[in-house]
């Protein structure tokens, strides 16, 4: 299931929430960016989703507010119990992510489906 709003498109493919970030908080409303966030978050409230994958694939650049937001979703994977991955990433969101250690907390992948094989050989 696909879903799409303006900051983040959204697929759900049981046990895994794929969040897809759209763009950076200049292009938003700010209100929109924390209104869709917490709506991404809730999603976590399904007892079938453990996991979330963040494909970075339509994005070079995000700032602090999205990213917070990310952060927020890999962190609630864990604390539920499942995994947290990136994938997808440009060279440039790369060196964002390590300059922020992002990286360090949360394994970066090449393309979502050697994310998704991670996440099969590590249940």
């Amino acid at each position: 299931m696909l879903e799409n709003f303006e900051v983040f498109e959204v697929e759900l493919s049981t046990p895994n929430l794929i969040v897809i970030p759209l763009g950076s908080t200049l292009q938003f409303h700010y209100s929109n960016v924390q209104v869709e966030s917490n709506k991404v978050l809730r999603l976590f409230n399904s007892p079938e989703i453990k996991n979330v994958i963040i494909d970075l694939s339509k994005v070079d650049y995000l700032d602090s507010v999205i990213i917070n937001s990310i952060i927020r979703y890999l962190q609630q994977a864990r604390q539920t119990g499942g995994q947290a991955f990136c994938c997808n990433a440009s060279e440039n969101m790369q060196n964002i992510l390590k300059c922020i250690r992002v990286g360090t907390l949360w394994p970066l992948f090449d393309t979502r489906e050697e994310a998704i094989d991670s996440i099969t050989t590590n249940l």
